[in-house]
């Protein structure tokens, strides 16, 4: 704790703390910011360095936005990786890939690969971007310090979704606009898909013209839908007074992340906007917003004008969902003036709502027939018992958890939560109990590793392994058998076995203090006047 500033132990239950659910199971808050900032290897670094700023990281945006900016850093200071890959306007380094003037965007726009260079074979190939970050990554010193989760996160998710967003971006079929026509975009008939949103088709949009300042953003494809949509606020205020722009969570067709990012980049392109909220995960929480830099403003407590009366028409509210009556001001973060909560379905402050329209589905954010209790990032949510696709069925917690959340077991195919999964150093693999990992590991070994007969272990490198000579006194002969390096030296250190040129036997011959048979054969190879000096 004395390397972290928590604010104390209250603050660090805040952020990484367990929560209890109603079936009693407990659930870890931020685990890939806890699994980095647990890491040994990390800490070791930055004591050495006398470098904390990789430490001091207390939430997802500058995890991201840190865990990047060192690994260019890593690389642009390693000579060991003289060539440049450049992508999405950042330069990182390697010693196997560049990129040419395409600067990784393929041919055939295909958006989920990277165009780049392989230095060995002077030749263009393409491949999968969130495997290719990973290569860039565990090329750099810093990348080999990173746990696993996190280079999974980073290369897997973040980069992946920003590199399918950026290639979209290159497609002229996709059209920003911003105005007020709030109409539109919470009308079905204009948008492209399911939008997953309470609001769809509820008009209440005149929440929007007559009690806040805002308009509306949307991105429109080539046949004139909807796509991505997003209200932006545009009078927002923060605690010292600053002014912001701020843009609420987004929505887009079937819930597609590249597409709301695609929304978020082009309003930063235009100058729309100076923060936005954050796009994943945390997209739930109030002040969850970060600037255009993806610097996170979670710090920041923001406010904006409300002009509400009891009946007038409400629109579910997201961040801005603490209402002060008395104040006409709504804020992201609770406080003992407000009175009223803005993040309801009802249809005014009074509590009205429209005719029953059955359960709420807050995964999709629609009313359905039926829902079910399901887990996302460990947190209790209702989803649609009849659109379960995004959550797995955990046997052993006998739960629904979404499927960021599990991993399968690579030996036996059960799925698992990752909380509860046994990560492999050797496989880089996840399993559901020892005895899988123990057993594909010693696979894994048999097929990629060296073996030292001498020491029955595996080793990683053929470098680590030697051969001696072991005596078969029923035989009469010497047996070649394989030995670690380090086994080996401490033996010969403890003059345990005998060296004679580059070759070692673990018995001699006490009446010459040679190998048995060892004379006879030098000296038909003439060497005879060696040995006698060796002697």
């Amino acid at each position: 704790m004395l390397y972290y500033d928590f604010c104390g132990y209250e603050g660090f239950k805040a952020r990484f703390g367990l929560e209890k659910g109603d079936n009693g199971v407990a659930v870890r808050k931020n685990r890939i910011l806890l699994g980095h900032l647990k890491n040994p290897a990390l800490l070791r670094y930055c004591r050495e360095h006398n470098d904390y700023t990789l430490l001091h990281i207390y939430n997802m945006a500058d995890l991201q936005k840190k865990v990047f900016e060192a690994i260019i850093k890593s690389g642009e200071n390693d000579e060991k990786l003289p060539y440049r890959v450049e992508l999405i306007g950042k330069t990182y380094y390697s010693s196997r890939y560049q990129t040419d003037e395409s600067k990784g965007v393929c041919e055939d726009l295909d958006k989920s690969s990277v165009r780049y260079v392989n230095i060995e074979r002077n030749r263009v190939f393409k491949m999968r971007a969130g495997k290719f970050m990973r290569e860039l990554i565990l090329e750099t010193g810093i990348g080999k310090l990173l746990s696993p989760c996190v280079v999974n996160w980073i290369a897997g998710d973040v980069f992946t979704q920003q590199w399918c967003t950026y290639t979209h971006g290159k497609s002229p079929d996709m059209e920003l606009h911003v105005n007020n026509d709030f109409g539109r975009i919470y009308d079905s008939n204009y948008c492209k898909g399911s939008f997953g949103s309470c609001m769809v088709d509820e008009n209440r949009t005149s929440f929007y013209h007559d009690s806040v300042k805002a308009k509306a953003a949307y991105i429109i494809d080539k046949t004139g839908l909807i796509v991505a949509r997003a209200i932006l606020f545009t009078d927002v205020t923060d605690q010292d007074g600053k002014k912001w722009r701020l843009l609420e969570r987004q929505y887009s067709s079937e819930g597609d992340d590249v597409l709301k990012r695609l929304l978020v980049d082009k309003l930063i392109q235009e100058d729309y906007i100076d923060g936005y909220k954050v796009i994943g995960a945390s997209c739930h929480d109030a002040n969850s917003f970060v600037d255009v830099c993806g610097n996170s403003l979670s710090d920041r407590k923001f406010e904006i004008d409300c002009e509400l009366e009891l009946e007038d028409t409400l629109s579910y509210q997201d961040s801005f969902k603490w209402y002060s009556y008395n104040q006409n001001k709504a804020y992201n973060y609770e406080n003992s003036g407000t009175s009223y909560n803005l993040d309801t379905t009802d249809l005014n402050l009074y509590g009205d709502d429209n005719e029953d329209d059955g359960e709420w589905d807050s995964y999709h954010q629609y009313y359905c027939d039926d829902t079910r209790l399901c887990y996302r990032n460990g947190i209790e949510i209702r989803v649609d018992s009849d659109n379960l696709d995004d959550f797995v069925w955990i046997e052993s917690r006998q739960e629904y958890h979404h499927e960021n959340d599990c991993v399968c077991c690579d030996e036996c195919g059960t799925d698992i939560l990752e909380d509860d999964a046994m990560y492999s150093e050797v496989t880089e693999e996840y399993y559901c109990c020892k005895k899988c990992m123990e057993k594909a590991e010693d696979e894994f070994k048999r097929k990629n590793w060296y073996y030292s007969e001498y020491d029955d272990e595996w080793y990683e490198s053929l470098d680590d392994i030697i051969c001696i000579h072991i005596w078969n006194e029923s035989e009469g002969i010497y047996e070649e058998k394989s030995i670690s390096i380090d086994t080996l030296d401490g033996l010969i250190e403890n003059e345990d076995v005998w060296e004679f040129g580059e070759d070692v036997f673990d018995k001699v011959n006490p009446s010459t203090n040679l190998p048995y048979g060892y004379k006879l054969k030098k000296e038909m190879n003439h060497e005879y006047t060696i040995i006698e000096a060796a002697v």
